[in-house]
């Protein structure tokens, strides 16, 4: 669709949110800010992207908000140029069904339509739903190369605008390969799942370390808001419960050109709304496994700061954390490395001066490639003790002593 066709479309005022990821229709995006200097007042909300256009100029009269500090995105962040709701997922689910976020336009890529006229959302399926619902407007790219998921959840051709097709390739965000470090703190936490567990990662080098590090075990299930190219290294070993329905589902792909290519409409993985993710599965605990940027002494999670930076998202961290509490049997980990490249301990003694992502009786277990710290149970001096025990050994007496500020 040209800008000029998209202007018949908007309004002075309009809120548009873009679709994430694989969802995100590069070409819409792309008119929106061709139009952006001649529709006064519109704010555009756009959470992980892998579109380059982001991290370039916007136009000026453009307002930019988001939820995440991550991708392209991420670098609007860092200049000030957009504004970051710190919401977790199920909190923004409810902002834009209430319409405390207002929705006036949804742009988004989708599947060809089928037999039915359906277009299926294909690799993203998230709060995206919720604004469709509440949108004046849904305009859609139909891409030939989005995959044809299973899920429930699929756009009628008559409730959308379709503004034209493409053979785009899908954006593609292939996971580092682990390093040592976090190879080992991958072979702690899989001492902790047993067979038969629901598994959540996310995205990255750790995640697929994860993975790597359960190959061998048997009937893994999974919810997990982000599915990663590890997914298709576990069901290629045999890892993966191929047989009760629904065992495996995901919100958000975000890899490789062959993970996109693993999915079906009669695939492994389905795709549903994050709510049903954060939703345990009877008879299989669930193993919410998520990284930090740093820990403190009491067992508070921050993942959203870098010092001063903005780099991190809420996402769903809180929202599995709560799912494995409520699930017999289940584990709410966070797994990091004790030290960053650059030398500084992720464990700290406080968390004053950033962001507490996930609260002290958020979490069960704290993992680096020391060990691991079972806070369960435990009152703040155990808790110190413990958690100081798998920090960086250059810096453990001192958090043991209360030597560190």
């Amino acid at each position: 669709m040209s800008a000029a066709a998209l202007a018949g479309l908007l309004r002075p005022g309009d809120r548009v949110f873009v679709g994430q990821a694989a969802g995100e229709p590069a070409g819409l995006v792309q008119a929106l800010f061709d139009l952006a200097p001649r529709i006064p007042d519109m704010e555009v909300f756009c959470g992980l992207s892998l579109n380059p256009a982001w991290a370039g100029e916007i136009p000026a009269p453009l307002r930019v908000a988001t939820y995440c500090g991550m991708g392209t995105v991420g670098a609007l962040v860092a200049r000030g140029r957009a504004r970051v709701l710190p919401c977790a997922l199920s909190q923004l689910t409810a902002l834009v069904e209430s319409r405390k976020l207002p929705v006036d336009v949804v742009l988004l890529q989708v599947a060809p339509a089928d037999a039915q006229g359906y277009h299926g959302l294909g690799c993203a399926v998230d709060y995206l739903w919720d604004a469709v619902k509440t949108a004046r407007v849904v305009v859609v790219e139909v891409n030939r190369r989005m995959p044809a998921t299973r899920c429930a959840l699929r756009l009628h051709q008559t409730q959308v605008v379709v503004a034209g097709e493409t053979d785009r390739p899908l954006p593609e965000s292939p996971a580092e390969e682990p390093s040592e470090v976090q190879a080992r703190v991958a072979a702690q936490v899989a001492r902790l799942v047993p067979d038969g567990a629901t598994v959540q990662l996310g995205i990255g080098g750790l995640a697929v370390a994860v993975a790597r590090a359960l190959r061998a075990h048997r009937g893994l299930k999974v919810r997990s808001g982000m599915i990663g190219d590890w997914f298709p290294e576990l069901v290629d070993a045999g890892a993966i419960d191929t047989r009760t329905p629904d065992a495996c589902l995901g919100s958000l792909a975000v890899g490789s050109a062959h993970l996109y290519g693993s999915f079906s409409a009669d695939g492994v993985l389905g795709f549903a709304h994050p709510a049903r993710l954060a939703t345990p599965l009877e008879g299989s605990p669930y193993m919410a496994i998520n990284s930090a940027i740093e820990v403190d002494l009491r067992g508070q999670v921050n993942a959203e700061f870098l010092g001063a930076r903005y780099v991190g998202a809420v996402g769903g961290q809180g929202d599995y954390f709560r799912a494995a509490r409520r699930s017999p049997g289940g584990l709410a980990i966070v797994a990091m490395p004790a030290a960053s490249g650059r030398a500084a301990s992720r464990i700290v003694a406080r968390l004053d001066r950033a962001y507490v992502t996930s609260v002290q009786s958020d979490v069960d277990v704290i993992v680096t490639e020391n060990g691991a710290a079972d806070i369960r149970a435990t009152d703040f001096d155990q808790r110190r003790r413990l958690i100081a025990g798998i920090a960086d050994e250059r810096v453990r007496d001192a958090l043991q002593k209360g030597e560190l500020p």
